[in-house]
C-alpha cells in the first residue's frame, strides 16, 4: 500500500466533506437571517446547528493540517523510516481500512490509528535540531606565566647596537712606597664592545571570513601569539649561543667544592653564592628548574624531617638561601638547554635588557596574495638586545654535574 497516495486520498476526502459543511454552513446563516427578518429574533434550534456546524469545520481544518504536515515530512527525504514503516503497517491493518472504507464514504468525520513509534533524538532529529550552549572563548593549554625579563633591569635603544666599554687586563703595581722612591705604575686596557640589535618574530595568515564570523578570533590570534613570543624571548634571553646569559655568565667552579657525600642542590646553591660574593658581587636571584626546585625542597633529614623549612615546602614563604630568592620557572629546560641547570646572578651588575621595539601584534592586508585572497596576516614582533657587562656577576652551573663532582655519585 503506498502511503503517501493513502494521505492524498484521505486529504482530498476531507476537504470534500469540509465543502459540504461549508455549504450547509451558508444555508443556515440565510435561514438565520430570514428568521430575524420575520419574527425580529433568531430561532434557537438554528443558532445551535450553526455552532455545531463551526465546530466540526474547525475539526476538519485540524485534520487537513495534521494530514498536509504528514505529506510534508514524508515528502522532505529526512531521516527516518523506520517511522514511515510504522505508519504503513498500521494503514494496513483491517481496524483502519475498515476506518478508512467509512471515511471515504462520508460515513465518518475521521478515523484513527496506533503506530506505537517513539520518537528519540537519535532515531529522528538530523543535523542541529537542539542548538548547543557555547562557552565563551577558546581552551588551550596556558603557557609560563613568569618570564626572565621581570628579573632584569631594562631599558630602551634608538640605535641598532649596543656599544659599551669593557676594562681588561688591569696590572696592579698599588703598594706602600718608600720616601723618595717611585710608586708603582698601573694599567689597564678598554675595548668598546658591542651587543647588536635581534628580533624575535612569528606570523599568522587568516581569511577576513574566519576573523569577522568567527568570535574572539582576532583576540586569541594575539594573545597566543605574544605568548609564544614571551616564551622564545626566555629561551634568547638564557641559551642565545651568543648572547644567553648562561653562555655570557662565569661558569660555577666545580672543583672548589668537593669531598661532600651528601651534596645537594641547597648545598650547591651555597656554594655558586660563596664564588659570587668572592668577586665581590651580591646575588639577586637564584634560577632553576621546576623539577629540581621541587626535588630540592622535598629532601629530609635522617629523622624524616624536611630540610627547608615547612612555610617554604607549603609554599606561604618565597624560599631564599643566604638571603637571595630562588625562581624556580621552566624557562630552565631541556629543549633548550638541561633541566638541571641553574643561574645565580646580580642581574643589575650582570646585564641589562634593552627594547629597540618593544612586542607588537600588526594586521596587515597587503602581504603576498593577501589582496586577491582576501587574507589578513597577523605579525607578533619585538626587537631587543642584551649585552653581558660584568660576566663575573653571574655564576652558571649544572645540580646533576655539580653533585656528582662534590662527592655525592
Amino acid at each position: 500500500m503506498d502511503l503517501e497516495k493513502t494521505l492524498s486520498e484521505g486529504l482530498e476526502s476531507v476537504k470534500s466533506h469540509m465543502d459540504g459543511l461549508k455549504a450547509d454552513l451558508e444555508s443556515r446563516y440565510t435561514k438565520l437571517q430570514e428568521e430575524v427578518k420575520s419574527a425580529g429574533v433568531a430561532d434557537e434550534a438554528t443558532k445551535n446547528e450553526i455552532k455545531n456546524i463551526e465546530s466540526l469545520i474547525s475539526s476538519q481544518k485540524e485534520r487537513i493540517e495534521a494530514i498536509e504536515k504528514s505529506a510534508n515530512r514524508l515528502g522532505a527525504g529526512n531521516k527516518g523510516g523506520s517511522f514511515k514503516n510504522k505508519i504503513q503497517e498500521a494503514l494496513e491493518s483491517k481496524s483502519v481500512q475498515e476506518q478508512m472504507d467509512a471515511f471515504k464514504a462520508g460515513q465518518t468525520s475521521g478515523f484513527t490509528m496506533n503506530t506505537k513509534a517513539v520518537i528519540t533524538e537519535s532515531d529522528a532529529y538530523t543535523n542541529d535540531v537542539v542548538p548547543a550552549d557555547y562557552v565563551a572563548g577558546m581552551k588551550y593549554d596556558p603557557e609560563r606565566k613568569v618570564h626572565v625579563r621581570q628579573f632584569l633591569p631594562t631599558g630602551t635603544t634608538n640605535s641598532d647596537k649596543i656599544r659599551y666599554i669593557k676594562e681588561s687586563n688591569f696590572t696592579d703595581n698599588t703598594g706602600v712606597v718608600a720616601e723618595g722612591n717611585a710608586s708603582g705604575q698601573n694599567d689597564f686596557d678598554l675595548t668598546a664592545t658591542d651587543a647588536v640589535v635581534e628580533k624575535i618574530a612569528c606570523h599568522f595568515r587568516v581569511s577576513k571570513e574566519a576573523l569577522n564570523d568567527t568570535a574572539g578570533l582576532a583576540s586569541h590570534i594575539s594573545l597566543r601569539g605574544m605568548e609564544k613570543y614571551m616564551k622564545e624571548e626566555d629561551s634568547y634571553l638564557l641559551y642565545d649561543s651568543t648572547y644567553g646569559l648562561t653562555v655570557t655568565a662565569t661558569d660555577y667552579a666545580l672543583d672548589s667544592y668537593t669531598g661532600d657525600a651528601d651534596a645537594q642542590e641547597h648545598d650547591v646553591i651555597l656554594e655558586a653564592i660563596k664564588q659570587i660574593e668572592n668577586r665581590n658581587y651580591r646575588p639577586s636571584a637564584i634560577m632553576m628548574g621546576i623539577g629540581r626546585f621541587y626535588d630540592m625542597i622535598r629532601r629530609k633529614d635522617a629523622d624524616g624531617r624536611y630540610i627547608f623549612p615547612t612555610d617554604v615546602v607549603f609554599g606561604t614563604r618565597t624560599p631564599v638561601v643566604r638571603g637571595v630568592p630562588i625562581i624556580a620557572t621552566n624557562a630552565i629546560n631541556d629543549t633548550d638547554g638541561d633541566a638541571n641547570d641553574f643561574l645565580i646572578a646580580d642581574f643589575a651588575q650582570l646585564t641589562t635588557l634593552f627594547d629597540r621595539e618593544s612586542m607588537q601584534v600588526r594586521f596587515y592586508e597587503q602581504d603576498q596574495d593577501n589582496v586577491v585572497k582576501d587574507l589578513v596576516t597577523v605579525q607578533i614582533s619585538g626587537r631587543l638586545a642584551l649585552p653581558t657587562y660584568l660576566p663575573n656577576a653571574g655564576a652558571f652551573g649544572n645540580f646533576a654535574t655539580a653533585i656528582t663532582n662534590a662527592g655525592n655519585s
